[in-house]
């Protein structure tokens, strides 16, 4: 009996990989999509934030804490799946993710890593800007704050300590300068302060409802910005006056705002090759700075979007003129004020 080879026990026919798509179906897809507006998320995601002299990054499983200058790597945490970062008052920046927490303290090298805590679809991570020892995660459904410490006694999970309504809320809240969140309402705006009194702002005739809030440089005041690109300036006050307008030059896909300037992230309107580009404007919509962002096409697959947008995150720093775009597979950082780039990743 002649002996038998190995491939003799293999399968006669192997299991080959799935087909790509063919060309010209593929440039059809790419076609459509080029026509679907892209709208600014309803949650937008948390992947950059400053401290100061440095910036957190999240990137896939990790947070990646890299310093403002040249853009180096300071420091990596692993965090299971990451889903959230932001800076406290006292300049540290803390991530969140599946499995536990990372918190870099200003000064420090190395970060503290800290237990996990729920963050669901909708959550968004917020510093609590009364004591640098707590943090919030907002919860949309119902929509509340929960109010966490950074370091727990014992067990792998940290103590809620305390609870805050945000009923009217219908979007992920924004936090002012003094520790106050901003929610969107079904008619207008809700400001409420955690442990303090809550007022609500409806709309004025001639102002449409905003898809992003953005805190002013006075406690109340604040900026609301629609998927079309229109920016009204409001005073929280009776009637809710409007202070000021103007018109981006192209549709709102993010926003962002410190306590002199005002920063958008812009796309193309549908119908041509998809384009972002980044503006930074004065509390009058005057220009400060303004940069094309890296073109790429419409890929054909499911997770298109995610895709195309997924490094098109925004953040503007509280300490220096700087901003940043990016996301896990990319990071650019500018000087606004000298209109430079810093460094690129």
């Amino acid at each position: 009996m002649p002996a038998l080879s190995a491939s003799a026990f293999e399968p006669s026919e192997r299991a080959e990989p799935a087909p790509s798509l063919l060309p010209p179906v593929a440039s059809a897809l790419e076609e459509a999509r080029e026509r679907v507006e892209i709208l600014p998320p309803r949650d937008p995601p948390q992947m950059l934030a400053f401290g100061k002299g440095r910036i957190a990054q999240l990137a896939g499983s990790k947070v990646v804490f890299r310093d403002t200058s040249e853009g180096a790597v300071i420091a990596e945490s692993e965090l299971g799946a990451a889903r959230a970062v932001t800076v406290g008052i006292d300049a540290s920046l803390c991530a969140l993710g599946l499995s536990s927490g990372a918190r870099l303290e200003p000064q420090l090298k190395k970060p503290r890593s800290f237990p996990h805590v729920a963050f669901f679809p909708g959550a968004a991570l917020f510093p609590d800007l009364e004591d640098a020892r707590h943090f919030y995660v907002y919860y949309a459904a119902p929509p509340q704050l929960f109010h966490y410490p950074f370091e727990a006694e014992a067990g792998p999970f940290l103590p809620i300590e305390d609870r805050f309504p945000l009923s009217g809320c219908v979007a992920t809240p924004v936090l002012t300068h003094d520790g106050a969140f901003l929610c969107l309402t079904a008619d207008g705006v809700e400001r409420r302060a955690p442990r303090g009194r809550e007022a609500h702002f409806k709309w004025p005739t001639g102002v449409k409802a905003g898809a992003r809030l953005l805190p002013g440089k006075r406690l109340d005041e604040l900026f609301s910005a629609t998927r079309s690109g229109e920016v009204t300036h409001l005073r929280m006050q009776a009637g809710f006056p409007v202070l000021g307008r103007f018109q981006l030059p192209q549709p709102l896909f993010a926003a962002a705002a410190n306590e002199e300037a005002l920063a958008f992230v812009l796309v193309s309107a549908p119908g041509g090759p998809r384009h972002f580009s980044l503006l930074v404007t004065d509390f009058d919509g005057q220009e400060r700075f303004k940069a094309d962002l890296p073109s790429r096409p419409t890929p054909p697959s499911d997770d298109w979007l995610d895709a195309l947008t997924g490094d098109e995150n925004l953040a503007i720093s509280g300490f220096e003129p700087l901003v940043a775009v990016g996301g896990p597979g990319a990071l650019r950082v500018w000087d606004y004020a000298k209109g430079a780039l810093v460094f690129s990743r």
